[in-house]
């Protein structure tokens, strides 16, 4: 595999066996120490079959999980042209049949990269987002072809690939040596549901690592709960959001459509963490006319503000350049919020 990260630090998962680590402390936030209401500009981007957009350096990316017409929609955040189409569907050596960008991407001098999963053929890319928006085509500089062990939301450090896996039970964690093309160490179990309510899959959760790889952040989907890793896992800090966090059994006596969809998505900078908390029933989380929050925190746990915004927007992106939030809504619609003051 071409190899473009700079040395950074391995992480090392310590333990030989199955283990529960959640353990550490936890932290309830009541509120926040300011609140910011946000008023949004539309932009004029008129990609179809967007489910989500991205940030990466200076491009954003409408992300199409069907493959519409290609997968990536990619614009200038300079100046919102379109900069072209990437990321064919099918079974070729630069085409997926699903396209998953993995939160991560790096530069080195003169081009930006981004790692793309396809959870379908099992394989690892490294797709160069600056060449293929040059040469107008897609351009992948490194495939590697995966083990089935390797399935779930997946990080990169280093020579080792960290799987994120919910079981139907329980979440784990797997390691898995790129170079040697195998395990690392046993898995470990993150979260366990003492009550084994099979295929419920109720530890849904957005995950993402920090910039400088050494932890690790997710947003729950049916807790109102935001966990902080450390970098080898054996511990862990919980935030609970407004009031402690919901039992496993409450979830599990609810019925799917009425739980509560209480985090979407998350984003995170070398400082700061922002969580897109939505807080509604899941059979309208998508659609409604309340306002939502985008809370900020620091890697420490530490709550610094809000942001309120009126739209129902239910992803969203951070463009550090220009100091911008992007919020996109089910309807496709892409709107763009001010935050130079916060940032």
């Amino acid at each position: 595999m071409k190899s473009l990260i700079c040395p950074i630090i391995i992480l090392i998962i310590i333990s030989c066996t199955q283990q529960d680590i959640m353990i550490g402390r936890n932290i309830l936030i009541k509120e926040f120490p300011q609140e910011i209401n946000l008023s949004g500009e539309k932009l004029d981007i008129t990609s179809i079959g967007v489910n989500n957009i991205f940030v990466v350096d200076t491009f954003l990316i409408c992300y199409k999980a069907m493959g519409l017409d290609e997968f990536f929609d990619i614009y200038s955040t300079n100046t919102y042209q379109s900069l072209g189409k990437f990321l064919s569907p099918g079974r070729g050596p630069n085409e997926f049949l699903n396209a998953t960008y993995m939160g991560q991407h790096f530069k080195d001098s003169s081009n930006t990269y981004m790692w793309i999963k396809d959870e379908a053929l099992m394989k690892l890319t490294l797709f160069n987002l600056t060449e293929s928006v040059k040469q107008q085509k897609t351009i992948i500089d490194s495939c590697i072809y995966l083990s089935n062990s390797c399935i779930g939301n997946n990080y990169i450090i280093g020579d080792t690939l960290i799987s994120i896996v919910n079981s139907s039970s329980d979440l784990f964690l797997s390691s898995y040596n790129l170079q040697k093309d195998s395990p690392l160490e046993q898995p470990i179990i993150m979260f366990r549901d003492p009550l084994k309510n099979i295929q419920e899959y109720i530890f849904g959760m957005n995950i993402q690592i920090h910039p400088n790889r050494t932890k690790f952040i997710s947003a729950m989907s049916n807790f109102n709960q935001i966990n902080i890793f450390s970098p080898n896992f054996t511990d862990i800090t919980t935030l609970s959001i407004y009031k402690p966090t919901i039992s496993i059994k409450e979830i599990s006596l609810t019925p799917d459509i009425e739980r509560i969809r209480y985090y979407s998505n998350v984003f995170v900078t070398n400082s700061s963490i922002y969580a897109l908390y939505i807080n509604k029933p899941t059979l309208i989380w998508r659609e409604h006319e309340k306002s939502i929050e985008i809370q900020e925190f620091t890697w420490n746990g530490t709550p610094v503000r809000k942001f309120t915004i009126p739209n129902d927007i239910i992803y969203f992106t951070l463009d550090q350049k220009h100091k911008y939030i992007y919020g996109f809504k089910d309807n496709e619609e892409i709107y763009k919020y001010d935050i130079s003051n916060y940032i």
